[in-house]
């Protein structure tokens, strides 16, 4: 009797885990709508989320919260990663926090793999603030290495605009003749299987430049695909993991959220708003619908993800005060003045840079041995312009050291965290491969000179 009454309740267990694991499975398919053309979701569904270590004064109503420094961001492919990346290599700067830097001259650390302890340098005493290179996402991995409290952010961009950015980027194009014409990526969507190529990695399933892209980046397997409960499985594993997705279609809206969930300032979040990475390319006004659909069974994770965290970034802006759109539009006022303030504050030239090789001057002996680079300089002339105080920060001033942080790319950044960043007794006591990492970085914006002179790098530094 005892094991019949068992075997029901056991019975009955079963089918209602399975009518409620159903039931997430349905509502999670709802999710899949098209918001490339709308700027706000059409449903009033939303996941829900939470804000943490938000904190409210009960006396003067104002906002009180602890800045936050430790912080990961899973930099993705060709969604606007590189913009947001020297954002956060400025705060860590201007803080004087320690990243996770690659041990490779570029911005990879483990990617394509996961990452490894020899992936990175290590730091003096052990312990890290922040990791803003691009590494595939593994949570596990991440925490070994990084605090408690440590926040995750992320980036995603709608997928058929990031597939648009990889083939300009990665000259995908060019590999197959049959692609030339006025829009290869539409020809490449007329049969995706015939030019996909899979890249295969030493102790990793393949990947694809082409499918999915984002999802990888996000640690999703390629090899699950087609198989939709993992990846309803994963989309809720990320949505508990990640704290805050940025979504680049709207910029603005997710660096002020950022910058509340992580008690910023709104200083802390300006940028230079000619995008990084920049290669012109001829974009449609306007996709069409039936591209996206077919792009959409094609690349499924990366539509599902993008489709998810969208409705979650409106949903956490519906949770805000009233006075969010204001900041918005606020933020992007001072992005303007900036921008107009930092075209006088900062003049562009030409430097004659020598060719460091004989080798370099043998193959070219046609060309002069010097070769003009382009560079900046500060405006003494130009003076400060001063931000007043508003409700959502204090005063602050503009001024043209500002500016060319603002300019600097990731290059530029990681030439001075490997310089300044990393402690000197990784330089005495670190391997020879450690040693060579942090003396060999090459700036891409500005001149080593200007770098060495803004940010104080001595002779001993820059080896």
């Amino acid at each position: 009797m005892v094991t019949h009454m068992a075997s029901s309740r056991m019975t009955t267990a079963f089918w209602g885990c399975t009518f409620l694991g159903f039931l997430v499975f349905v509502g999670i398919g709802f999710i899949s709508t098209n918001m490339y053309e709308n700027s706000m979701p059409s449903s009033n569904w939303a996941p829900p989320h939470k804000m943490p270590n938000r904190k409210f004064s009960g006396t003067r109503g104002e906002e009180i919260c602890d800045v936050k420094q430790n912080f990961v961001f899973v930099k993705v492919h060709k969604a606007g990663g590189t913009t947001a990346t020297c954002i956060f290599q400025r705060f860590g700067y201007e803080h004087n926090l320690t990243f996770v830097l690659p041990m490779k001259i570029n911005s990879e650390v483990g990617w394509p793999n996961f990452l490894k302890r020899e992936d990175f340098i290590p730091s003096a005493d052990g312990t890290f603030n922040l990791l803003v290179d691009h590494t595939v996402y593994h949570r596990k991995l991440l925490d070994h290495i990084m605090p408690p409290d440590t926040v995750y952010i992320a980036i995603l961009r709608h997928p058929l605009a990031q597939l648009r950015s990889v083939f300009n980027g990665y000259g995908l194009a060019k590999r197959f003749p049959e692609l030339k014409g006025v829009d290869p990526v539409a020809s490449f969507l007329k049969d995706p299987e015939k030019y996909q190529i899979p890249y295969v990695t030493k102790s990793k399933a393949p990947y694809t430049l082409s499918k999915n892209f984002m999802a990888y980046d996000l640690g999703f397997p390629p090899g699950l695909f087609d198989d939709r409960f993992s990846v309803d499985e994963f989309v809720q594993k990320i949505a508990r993991e990640i704290d805050l997705v940025l979504i680049l279609e709207h910029f603005s809206e997710s660096l002020v959220l950022l910058r509340r969930m992580m008690c910023w300032t709104l200083k802390d979040i300006l940028y230079n708003v000619s995008p990084k990475n920049l290669k012109e390319y001829r974009k449609p006004t306007t996709e069409n619908a039936s591209l996206v659909e077919a792009h959409r069974r094609w690349s499924n994770v990366d539509y599902i993800l993008y489709d998810y965290f969208n409705a979650t970034l409106w949903q956490k802006i519906q949770d805000e005060n009233n006075d969010f759109h204001q900041e918005v539009r606020h933020f992007e006022n001072v992005l303007q003045s900036m921008t107009t303030y930092c075209t006088k504050a900062i003049l562009k030239f030409e430097v004659q840079k020598r060719l460091v090789t004989r080798r370099a001057r043998a193959a070219i002996k046609k060309v002069p041995n010097v070769t003009p680079v382009s560079t900046w300089e500060v405006n003494n002339a130009s003076g400060r312009q001063t931000i007043p105080r508003t409700a959502w920060h204090d005063q602050f001033d503009l001024d043209p050291y500002l500016c060319l942080k603002l300019k600097m790319e990731w290059q530029d950044w990681e030439y001075v965290l490997k310089k300044k960043h990393v402690h000197k007794p990784m330089v005495k006591n670190g391997t020879d491969t450690v040693r060579s990492t942090i003396q060999y970085t090459r700036p891409k914006i500005l001149h080593q000179t200007l770098l060495s002179n803004v940010f104080n790098i001595t002779s001993e530094q820059d080896v």
